[in-house]
């Protein structure tokens, strides 16, 4: 019996240990060994009596570049191939005395294990004639303890995929659902106004993922290339997808029980790019689409306008075969590498041309200080209503221009395959994408210079290296250093933001009225910077031993991640007229400082692995894997797994599996960084001061367009740290984790169609949540907040500074006091006197009352346990899923004809319930701290992805005011229908996630 000191822990360290035990006491005769990435091959050598043939030769030869690989059979006949990389082979057996026997066109895939015997003829009796025949891999693979799917090149190559993203295929298989508030399906939603930010635009919030498997939060999964890391470990997505041309498997594990791989408490997508061949080879394609197939928008429709111009090029090429550099021409820089060396380039260039319609209203004058561009048209001209005195009113007149607004996104691979000897080989790998888009932003009422863009560029460079020690022992180690770098930000950064309030003397209902904020300047709402770079160092070693396959390995990553918050920080002016602006007399100035954070992470990972071929038709699966990240105090990471593969009926055509295991998530570097953010940036905000005074502060320091620099000593002495409202992690935040267990069979019912049922648990552990630590406490004795607000008057007379507490209007009252009526019974906000002492009085029943919500926040302040700040957002450990899904696939691998026909097929369904306190991964808690999932959790039945949401749904920290840079939905009170009407104080919505970079 293994014990723990501690409680909470001591059931998975005695599973460990117990793992670890079991691991080398085993013993057996014979196995193969459970790879992801790599494909083995075995099977026994014996002549036509079915003696074994000891010694036999077997080689294994893969036929695009002809590398080959030799082993030995042993005392029992039995040989075996580990580690081979995935592809086309030929596998030719030969010993003394036998003619050789060969069987070619053996196609394999990742992860996949191979039974293939040969049965040797006596030499004399064909001639010394090599028998040749064709070998097909296994329809079932009845050692795989592991659940998943691949799709192969043959699928990749002639399924429609529009858009050509190979992620996109995992949702061709069983189990796979889009991520939650998904915008997949929906167009790219533009703001066509102009008036918003980049949060107005349909994009699904980074934390959200990119999909979920078995069940497994969207952000809980691992992406590797070539088994090495593929995530960008702030956004919870892919870092580099290369193209499609460029991919040779799209391998997807639902339920990982080897212990080989990590950081990913759901599943693993592993992207293995293509290689080069003996032959030299290309391909050039074009796609092309144009705006003739789409239809007009209503709105340009009612105005006489075009259909907006539209068009998509999709060109590349890829190009592959021996290296070969003539020495004829290049003299000493000829290289022949013929059968030794061996590339692969692909290239793909996408290009979006689309456009966006400025439609607002300019000021017929200038600026000289900050030229805005002059009118397209003197038509239709008009005065606005009024200017802040002693300005006068500006003669406005429209501005429409149509500006290019495209999309390009270019992405190239190249690989290199060299061949030192027959037992060592290597692969290099470059990535470079790059991606610019422009098409988020709508043009409306935003000026061509503060059109904003995302762009995304990336760079990784890769080095795989195999050594065959022996029959028996093969090393590979991988090395690879990546960069990242996404941003959002407007095309002109020199200039500052200015926003000009527009009041166009026309009707609102007038098609043409342009009222509204006029955007100019470099627009920085919403904008990001960040740079993620990534090394990353990973050994394994695998040992046969009998029946025991065993891999010992170790992964090292280090994270960096710079991130730099935009927002207002190269000053932002607002002007309250146009007019205003021509005189250079903003109404309001704010910038910020220090908005940059660093976050640093060092991810160790070690495992151990045994597969044991306890019978020819059982094979049993054990890992242990120990993982810890540095960016957090967490190291108990203990993830032991157990699995088994069993043919009930010996022939190879059904197999059952049943696996178990615990499994961890990576730390998602952009939540940490949120809370940690705010603890440095300087804000400068003239609004700070009261409204009488901003207007002289602004003549008196500043002078539009001049900005601020750190060490000015206005933001020496004015700026501030935002201390009402703060972000803070929890003391003992842990990784999330999930125990998975999965029960399956699979079955070729003939014809190659093989049929396949699983049933999946998963149960999530330590979801990262958030709460607001600081809301107000309820004193002893109230059921509510609102029987506390109706049991007394509330204190509100000025204070030093003249301002009220609570209720601050021209008609406050030195009191105020709360009760319930119907809506539209009485006022929102009356008036009493108390002895002669003014109240203001407000309705609780008051629907749609702001400024009683305000007053109800403001007298429960003093409740909280730091009056002095509203809002303390704390991430926690608390969160709780549980999932349930039966999963029933048919498939048809590829399978060419002598006529030339072929056809694949694959079919999914999927039932499923889910269970879960979150949506995304802040999600906060119904009440204050409490995940228990009661009413906050929903569970859902589904046979397919369900239709993307937004997230609506109580806030615990309604009870603090929202930050300025969140939205929020301000919720009214309601009054209970009984007599004593009772409503606790929350909002009704929850801000939504914010899409950042």
């Amino acid at each position: 019996m293994c014990r723990s000191s501690s409680r909470s822990h001591s059931r998975s360290i005695s599973v460990c240990a117990c793992s670890l035990l079991m691991l080398f006491v085993l013993q057996g005769a014979d196995a193969r060994a459970q790879d992801l990435d790599d494909v083995s091959v075995s099977g026994t050598v014996a002549d036509e009596q079915g003696a074994v043939v000891a010694g036999a030769s077997v080689n294994a030869i893969l036929l695009s570049t002809r590398a080959e690989r030799s082993v030995s059979t042993d005392g029992a006949g039995r040989y075996r191939f580990v580690e081979l990389p995935p592809g086309t082979y030929a596998v030719r057996a030969s010993s003394a005395g036998f003619a050789p026997a060969e069987k070619a066109g053996l196609m394999t895939a990742s992860g996949q294990n191979v039974r293939l015997d040969f049965t040797l003829r006596p030499a004399g009796v064909v001639a010394e004639q090599t028998i040749l025949s064709e070998a097909a891999a296994p329809a079932v693979d009845t050692t795989r303890t592991v659940v998943g799917g691949t799709v192969t090149r043959e699928e990749l190559e002639r399924l429609p995929l529009l858009s050509r993203a190979p992620l996109d295929l995992v949702f061709t298989l069983g189990g796979v659902t889009e991520e939650p508030l998904s915008t997949r399906d929906a167009a790219e939603d533009r703001d066509a106004s102009g008036r918003g930010s980049i949060e107005r635009a349909a994009t699904t919030p980074e934390e959200a993922g990119t999909f979920a498997l078995s069940g497994g939060a969207a952000y809980s999964n691992n992406i590797t290339i070539d088994g090495l890391d593929n995530n960008d470990d702030r956004a919870a997505r892919e870092r580099f997808q290369p193209s499609l041309e460029a991919v040779e498997e799209v391998q997807v594990i639902t339920n990982q029980f080897s212990s080989e791989y990590g950081r990913a408490s759901g599943g693993r997508v592993n992207l293995r790019t293509r290689g080069g061949s003996r032959n030299l080879r290309g391909r050039l394609f074009y796609f092309f689409a144009d705006e003739a197939l789409n239809a007009n928008t209503y709105n340009n429709r009612r105005r006489g306008l075009k259909r907006l111009p539209l068009q998509e090029h999709n060109l590349g090429f890829t190009l592959s075969g021996p290296l070969s550099v003539s020495k004829k021409f290049f003299g000493p820089l000829g290289y022949e590498g013929r059968g030794r060396t061996f590339f692969f380039v692909a290239f793909e260039h996408t290009s979006v041309l689309d456009s966006a319609l400025i439609d607002a209203l300019v000021p017929i004058e200038q600026n000289s200080s900050f030229p805005l561009p002059a009118p397209t048209t003197l038509v239709g001209r008009r005065f606005e209503f009024s200017a802040t005195a002693p300005n006068t009113p500006a003669e406005l007149a429209p501005f429409v221009e149509r500006v290019s607004t495209p999309l390009g996104n270019e992405t190239f691979s190249a690989r290199l395959d060299h061949h030192y000897t027959d037992t060592h080989n290597g692969t290099l790998l470059f990535q470079l994408g790059r991606q610019r888009n422009l098409r988020q932003f709508g043009g409306g009422l935003r000026l061509a210079d503060a059109l904003q863009g995302r762009t995304r560029h990336s760079v990784a460079l890769s080095y795989s290296d195999n050594f065959v020690f022996s029959s028996k022992v093969v090393n590979q180690l991988r090395a690879q250093i990546s960069t990242l770098r996404p941003a959002l930000r407007a095309q002109v950064n020199s200039r500052p933001v200015v926003l000009i309030a527009i009041n166009d003397t026309l009707d609102t209902g007038d098609p043409s009225d342009r009222s509204g904020t006029l955007v100019a300047g470099s627009s920085t709402s919403g904008a990001t910077d960040r740079r993620e770079t990534r090394f990353q160092l990973q050994e394994t070693l695998t040992v046969v031993r009998g029946a025991h396959s065993l891999k010992l390995g170790a992964d090292a990553q280090r994270i960096s991640s710079v991130f730099v918050e935009l927002s207002d920080a190269s000053g932002t002016y607002n002007f309250a007229s146009a007019g205003d602006f021509l005189a250079g007399t903003p109404s309001r100035f704010r910038q910020r400082f220090g908005s940059a954070s660093t976050q640093r992470n060092f991810y160790s990972g070690v495992f151990v692995q045994d597969e044991w071929r306890v019978r020819p038709n059982l094979t049993l699966s054990m890992g242990l894997r120990y993982e810890n990240e540095s960016v957090l105090g967490d190291r108990n990471n203990f993830a032991p797994r157990l699995a088994l593969a069993f043919d009930p009926t010996g022939k190879g055509r059904t197999v059952v599996r049943v696996g178990a295991g615990l499994f961890y998530n990576r730390a998602l570097l952009r939540t940490l960084d949120d809370f940690k953010l705010g603890r440095q940036v300087v804000e400068f905000d003239t609004n700070a001061l009261h409204a009488a005074e901003r207007r002289p502060f602004i003549a008196a320091h500043l002078r539009f367009p001049e900005t601020l620099k750190p060490d000015s000593p206005l933001v020496l002495q004015f700026g501030m740290k935002q201390l009402d409202f703060s972000r803070r992690l929890d003391p003992s935040l842990r990784i999330p984790k999930s125990y998975q267990a999965n029960a399956g069979v699979e079955r070729e019912v003939g014809g190659g169609l093989v049929v396949e049922a699983n049933f999946t648990l998963s149960r999530g552990l330590h979801l990262w949540r958030e709460f607001n630590a600081n809301a107000p406490r309820l004193p002893p004795g109230y059921r509510d907040f609102t029987e506390y607000l109706l049991s007394r008057d509330f204190a509100n007379f000025r204070g030093a500074d003249g301002a009220r507490p609570l209720y601050d209007a021209g008609t406050a009252g030195e009191l105020v006091r709360f009760h319930i009526a119907p809506a539209g019974a009485e006022e929102v906000i009356g008036r009493a006197d108390d002895f002669g002492l003014p109240v203001s009085v407000f309705n609780l029943g008051s629907v749609n009352s702001t400024a009683t919500l305000a007053a109800a926040l403001a007298a429960l302040q003093p409740l909280r346990p730091d009056p002095a700040r509203t809002q303390v957002e704390q991430l926690v450990s608390a969160g709780n899923s549980f999932y349930q899904g039966l999963t029933v696939e048919a498939r048809r691998r590829f399978n060419n004809r002598k006529a030339g026909f072929g056809f694949s097929f694959r079919a999914a369904y999927t039932l499923s319930r889910l269970i879960d306190d979150g949506v995304v991964n802040t999600s906060s808690a119904l009440r204050a701290g409490d995940f228990r999932g009661h009413p906050r959790a929903t569970p859902r039945r589904s046979a397919r992805p369900a239709p993307a949401r937004r997230l609506l749904a109580p806030d615990n920290r309604a009870h603090g005011e929202p930050p300025a840079q969140r939205r929020a939905w301000p919720r009214p009170l309601h009054p209970r229908p009984q007599s004593h009407a009772r409503v606790p104080l929350r909002r009704a919505h929850a801000p939504a996630p914010r899409p950042r970079n």
